[in-house]
């Protein structure tokens, strides 16, 4: 009975390694490829995100749209007939994900940073955008800075995790223990509703489109007080190995950025002028 049982064991087990094997030797083929090689192909390139409205929005019947994903659709038509594979994800795995080969790129409104540099390669810029808060209506604990919450040891600052934000509020000074990360908008602007934070930092054009449907919330922007610094640059992010990609869609968008089309093409969500990336690169925000 004892080996009878050994051999139904090993009889599965046999089948599991088959199975997998198998699965390994069908996807290679797909996997072997880069993304620039499926998109031109007609294959797959998985795009992680997450939402972040209005870099990234999910439609009433699924469909992922916001800015991102419609310039990057623009993009990725104009450089073959492959298809995008949509994948959610919270803001703060994105990047793990893509060095883990999980996604091919990430078209989330992520900014480049010098740290983030290291590890991915960006596209060119598709904005421009500055940092607010998101505070109660009428402001009522007078929060106007990343300097002031730093200097004011009763204030606790909301941030997505994983955002710039995390970076910018730390090198102003406000300490790791008031300083909350959340994993999406949604929950930061829940916080400050609750009072669990006096602020939550994000992008200016986030908060904006935000507090149309937060009426007990108020944005403040400028941010008066702290260092004039150059705008937030939103991109699509790549790994390192697919440089050619990323030299694809960059040729795409320097034609597309800036144009009538792309104008048209983002300001229903709620981007300014100034927040397009072809305004002046010099200009800093909070002057």
């Amino acid at each position: 009975m004892k080996d009878t049982l050994k051999l139904s064991h090993l009889f599965s087990l046999a089948l599991v390694i088959v199975a997998a094997v198998i699965a390994q030797w069908i996807e290679t083929p797909e996997r072997s490829r880069s993304a620039l090689e499926r998109v031109r192909d007609g294959g797959v390139v998985l795009a992680g995100y997450a939402l972040e409205p209005p870099f990234v929005t999910l439609e009433a019947d699924g469909r992922v749209s916001g800015e991102a994903p419609e310039v990057f659709r623009r993009a990725v038509a104009a450089v073959g007939p492959g298809q995008i594979d949509w994948v959610h994800s919270d803001f703060g795995s994105l990047a793990h994900e893509l060095a883990s080969g999980q996604i091919d790129v990430i078209v989330s409104g992520m900014f480049i940073t010098p740290e983030r540099e290291g590890q991915m390669v960006f596209t060119r810029p598709t904005a421009v955008v500055c940092p607010a808060f998101a505070v109660p209506a009428g402001n009522p604990q007078g929060v106007h800075s990343y300097t002031e919450v730093a200097d004011r040891s009763e204030l606790r600052l909301g941030v997505v995790a994983g955002a710039v934000e995390v970076a910018q509020a730390r090198g102003l000074g406000v300490p790791a223990e008031r300083t909350v990360a959340f994993p999406d908008a949604l929950s930061g602007l829940a916080a400050v509703e609750s009072g669990r934070v006096s602020a939550f930092a994000l992008s200016a054009v986030s908060l904006r489109r935000a507090i149309v449907e937060h009426p007990l919330l108020q944005m403040v922007a400028p941010l008066v007080g702290d260092p004039p610094v150059l705008p937030g640059r939103p991109a699509f992010a790549l790994r390192p190995g697919d440089r050619d990609f990323r030299d694809a869609l960059d040729h795409v968008l320097d034609g597309f950025l800036g144009s009538p089309e792309h104008h048209a093409l983002v300001v229903p969500f709620g981007f300014l002028p100034t927040e397009l990336p072809h305004y002046e690169r010099s200009a800093r925000c909070g002057q």
